[in-house]
């Protein structure tokens, strides 16, 4: 029996399947079966994977397309390794991906799911960015409730303790199949990113667009609504079943502006009290004692106020009263030195752009 299987559905990825098959194939871990599920490929797919004489693929073609969630679920039943690693026929594992997460979940028993940070690359395999992620448990388990904190394809974790604790990918998501379970697993089982960046992820959002649509969107935000309401009971999550409030969380936790053009000072503060309430319901779900509590309730408004800095940008051409304000309330929340400092920095950078578009106006 191997130690690991490697899990790979594919469907049409005659592309760039040579690619992922070879960074499994050459990892210094090899202990493992490369579990390959055909999923009705019309394509050269069968005929790339065919063309390796590897003892350690295993080729499962399925009749018709069934898509990449019941594909899953068909391989987790198939597989024969104690340990679960996903990669998807379009990305790339560093060599020692295998290794360094196998030796980390046979050193920690007590975590059930280990993912890793990645770097995005282009079509061609350009880098594009290098991208971090939470890594202990408290800190995934929070990052959640916002987006999905693991890359599919980074991923390694227990078979037997995921399956018979938390259940296969439910087949009602055909896109965010992954963050559905990962939250399952969070609210009981701890989870970890390794620092290391592991996991090359091709970035080609047209594809994804035109295969999944409207559910890009739709089914994570679903999955959110479940989150929370396991957090603040399900009639307390009532009030947000309209989204909007959880897309603005969401905007300001994660720092995207624009998406936040349209409220106004007291809406904003709002929007802040509702991220410190999901905090206190947060902290008493997870049974965080008093010391837990406070560290994340620093690191809380640590990053809002990181985050109402970058607002203060914003507003500062529409409304400096609120840009004022909003910079007020980040030294409120946050006094230390660091944030001093970046206060300090701001204000400048704010005078001298108002200087420059001053001197401008006059030259014109």
């Amino acid at each position: 029996m191997p130690k690991v299987t490697v899990l790979m559905p594919v469907y049409n990825g005659e592309i760039y399947l040579q690619e992922a098959i070879d960074s499994i194939l050459s990892q210094t871990f090899q202990d493992f079966e490369f579990l390959i599920i055909n999923d009705g490929s019309t394509d050269s797919t069968r005929e790339i994977i065919c063309s390796y004489d590897d003892p350690r693929i295993r080729l499962i073609d399925n009749d018709c397309n069934l898509g990449l969630t019941q594909s899953l679920n068909k391989g987790l039943k198939l597989a024969e390794g104690e340990f679960i690693a996903r990669q998807d026929a379009d990305d790339i594992s560093e060599p020692e991906r295998l290794a360094k997460q196998v030796t980390f979940l046979e050193t920690h028993p007590e975590v059930a799911l280990v993912g890793t940070w990645y770097k995005d690359i282009d079509p061609q395999g350009k880098l594009i960015e290098k991208r971090n992620l939470p890594c202990n448990s408290t800190q995934i388990r929070w990052e959640i409730l916002f987006y999905c904190p693991f890359v599919h394809s980074a991923v390694m974790f227990h078979k037997y303790t995921i399956l018979e604790q938390i259940g296969f990918y439910d087949e009602a998501y055909s896109y965010a199949q992954d963050y559905d379970l990962w939250w399952r697993i969070a609210r009981s089982l701890k989870m970890i990113n390794l620092n290391e960046y592991l996991v090359n992820l091709r970035i080609n959002p047209s594809s994804m667009t035109a295969t999944y649509g409207n559910i890009v969107d739709d089914e994570p935000l679903q999955i959110k609504f479940n989150n929370l309401g396991y957090l603040l009971g399900w009639d307390g999550h009532k009030k947000w079943n309209n989204g909007v409030h959880l897309k603005e969380m969401t905007s300001l936790w994660l720092g995207e502006s624009e998406e936040l053009k349209y409220l106004n000072l007291e809406q904003l503060n709002q929007v802040i009290e509702q991220i410190f309430h999901l905090h206190q319901a947060f902290c008493n779900y997870y049974k965080l004692d008093s010391e837990e509590s406070q560290k994340h309730r620093n690191e809380v408004s640590t990053n809002l106020s990181t985050q109402l800095l970058k607002l203060t940008y914003y507003y500062w051409e529409k409304d400096k009263y609120t840009a004022w304000q909003l910079l007020n309330r980040a030294c409120r929340m946050n006094f230390s030195i660091l944030l001093v400092k970046k206060a300090m920095g701001l204000f400048l950078n704010l005078i001298i752009r108002a200087r420059l578009a001053r001197e401008i106006r006059q030259m014109t």
